[in-house]
């Protein structure tokens, strides 16, 4: 039906139109079957230069293997967890019977350390994967690198950027992407700052670049927008994975800061199980999820989570990387998204409302739990609507550093680099590391 209405189209723009049809069916309704028949049907009417050695299902697709190399172990129940829960999605979406209706083949290595990310690239690429997903913010120069090398694969790396438009345009085989959950954050901030008795609040990071910083920021405008009383001290890590380390940081901040509520970016569900631990011996410590439901190791002090949905931006991402592969089309690839083309920014400004926390590309965990007031869980509710639609921010100005310096003057919002480039603290915070 599709391919029919656009039969007096250009092949390029038949191909973005399947392009936008088949990605908006598998994330927006999951109508895989209608997804891939228009990919086929694209497929059959310009596939030009299809590697004579892909593989091939019953239908005639060929199969595009897709590798994903993590920084921590599938098992933290964080970030690679969750990653690794996009890459499953990802293979229920486009590979739904591997022996007729398939278009990819993905594989994972897990555990890699930064500084050996080319060495895992260039071992997925003479394995014959078409396409890389890096998802370290310190893989970033060895998969650019990797790109270049090799103009005919396709490579996305995870919570990276671009260092100046020639290096984008050098690199149209090579796409940054990533869910923030700043906007989730500050949701979490706001019911921090009404359930803590201390006043004190403790955050456990694993490094301070300008993702944690976000979080770090967005958390604490929320917890002092409904408790101006509120500080907040933070212990660095130095790791994303490192379960000991998270518990002695928690531990300090409860013991030695007074926290009552702990905040964490890194990948483990230990900072929870500490807090869960207080709640056993009788003292009142909560905390949250970070990037999956981790509810279950702390039933009574996990107060809601910030969790991301991979998946739906694996699913276009690839579509688009496999149309531009069979077809030669390469702006199917390299013109998308067309605000900024081959970077990718969703968050929780790409969810719906009526979704719940399991379907939305970026949200926070609801219901609350109980302990929550009720005029909290109502005003959190009402915030995160007018963050899906687009009428709040969080870091909406009037904003102040730490120095009490406006860092975002009154009604404006920062952009997208602003954000990316953060590397300055709100005002609110006690102890941060030296």
């Amino acid at each position: 039906m599709l391919i029919r209405h656009f039969m007096g189209t250009s092949r390029r723009e038949l191909l973005k139109a399947v392009a936008a049809f088949a990605a908006g069916a598998v994330v927006g309704s999951g109508a895989t079957y209608a997804a891939l028949q228009s990919i086929r049907a694209a497929v059959e009417k310009t596939a030009t230069s299809t590697p004579e050695e892909a593989s091939r299902t019953a239908v005639g697709l060929p199969k595009m293997k897709v590798h994903f190399i993590y920084v921590g172990p599938i098992g933290d129940y964080g970030w690679t967890h969750a990653h690794d829960v996009g890459k499953r999605y990802l293979e229920t979406v486009l590979c739904p019977n591997p022996k007729k209706w398939c278009i990819v083949e993905t594989s994972s290595t897990d555990k890699v350390p930064e500084d050996q990310a080319y060495v895992y690239i260039k071992q997925a690429i003479s394995e014959g994967a078409h396409m890389v997903f890096t998802t370290s913010y310190g893989f970033m120069d060895a998969t650019k690198r990797a790109a270049k090398e090799n103009p005919d694969r396709f490579f996305a790396h995870c919570s990276g950027y671009f260092t100046s438009i020639e290096e984008w345009q050098s690199l149209p085989n090579f796409a940054e992407y990533f869910i923030d959950l700043y906007e989730a954050y500050y949701l979490n901030g706001l019911v921090a700052g009404k359930m803590t008795k201390t006043n004190k609040l403790g955050y456990v990071a694993a490094f301070l670049i300008p993702e944690v910083i976000r979080h770090m920021n967005a958390f604490l405008i929320g917890a002092r927008e409904v408790n101006p009383k509120v500080t907040m001290d933070v212990v660095q890590l130095g790791a994303w994975y490192y379960p000991e380390g998270a518990r002695k940081a928690a531990t300090a901040l409860v013991e030695t800061s007074g926290a009552d509520v702990l905040a964490f970016t890194e990948d483990s569900p230990t900072v929870l199980q500490t807090a869960e631990d207080y709640q056993k011996r009788g003292r009142t410590v909560w905390s949250f999820s970070h990037y999956s439901d981790m509810s279950q190791y702390g039933p009574k002090a996990h107060l809601t989570g910030q969790v991301v949905n991979w998946g739906p931006l694996y699913v276009e991402m690839v579509i688009r990387a496999y149309l531009a592969w069979v077809s030669g089309e390469m702006s199917i690839w390299s013109e998308w998204p067309p605000e900024r083309p081959r970077d990718y920014w969703w968050s929780m400004k790409n969810a719906y409302a009526y979704y719940d926390h399991g379907k939305n590309p970026a949200d926070v965990i609801l219901p609350l739990n109980p302990a929550v007031p009720a005029e909290v869980k109502n005003y959190v509710e009402q915030l995160r609507r007018e963050i899906i639609e687009g009428v709040w921010d969080p870091f909406t100005g009037p904003v102040r550093d730490m120095e009490g310096v406006v860092r975002v003057p009154e009604r404006r919002r920062l952009s997208k680099d602003e954000l990316y480039n953060m590397d300055w603290f709100v005002e609110g915070y006690g102890q941060l590391p030296s």
